[in-house]
């Protein structure tokens, strides 16, 4: 293949991706089924979804069945907590899937009580523990604690 050849070929390629680089961040967006700038030409939806997100800022062992974490909103929509799984350092786990915690605001800070039944495990100072928490949206963000 001629030089000249080879770059005319990096130049189309070039162009298509550029174009395509230019449609995805101002026009309607197939990652998110929206659109990147509010009211960008084209654009018949909102922006992308916001998305939930979560982080654990202290956890405090009450008794050895129930263990208060402080569970920070810091998506940018709001979350309500549908379930949780706790599994201890040996691999047992506790789950209560029939659990609901008030609707958490955007950067709003909730006390979550994790109460388990006491009968494969409990909660010791020191010991690690994984928690996954679900949301209405099935999302599950999944924590290593240290009680």
């Amino acid at each position: 293949m001629k030089p000249s050849s080879i770059l005319l070929v990096v130049i189309a390629v070039g162009g298509v991706l550029g174009g395509l680089l230019m449609w995805e961040t101002v026009g309607p967006s197939p990652l998110c089924g929206g659109c990147y700038r509010y009211n960008a030409p084209g654009c018949f939806v909102t922006p992308c979804p916001g998305r939930e997100s979560l982080n654990i800022e202290t956890s405090q062992v009450n008794s050895p069945t129930n263990l208060t974490l402080s569970v920070r909103n810091v998506g940018s929509v709001g979350i309500t907590l549908i379930s949780y799984v706790v599994k201890d350092s040996l691999g047992n786990q506790y789950a209560n899937m029939n659990w609901t915690t008030p609707f958490m605001n955007p950067n709003q800070l909730a006390a979550i009580n994790i109460i388990i039944d006491g009968s494969v495990f409990t909660f010791q100072s020191k010991n690690t523990y994984n928690i996954a928490l679900t949301t209405i949206q099935n999302n599950i963000f999944t924590f290593t604690i240290t009680a």
